[in-house]
């Protein structure tokens, strides 16, 4: 399974590393994804959410 989450679509994003010297290194910013109950479609299913979807789905419930 991909690193994105199943609510939202939200993947990794892409930045540099900037050292002390300025010098420019490419990196990935991951979504912190964990495994959860949400409801798509109608049917609860265990899928990889964002923390900020879980926390929305938490409170809508």
């Amino acid at each position: 399974m991909a690193r994105k989450c199943a609510i939202c679509g939200k993947g990794p994003q892409y930045g540099h590393n900037v050292s002390h010297s300025k010098v420019r290194t490419n990196r990935r910013f991951l979504p912190n994804l964990q495994m959860g109950l949400v409801s798509i479609g109608g049917k609860t299913v265990r899928a990889k959410v964002c923390t900020r979807c879980l926390r929305t789905h938490q409170a809508a419930s």
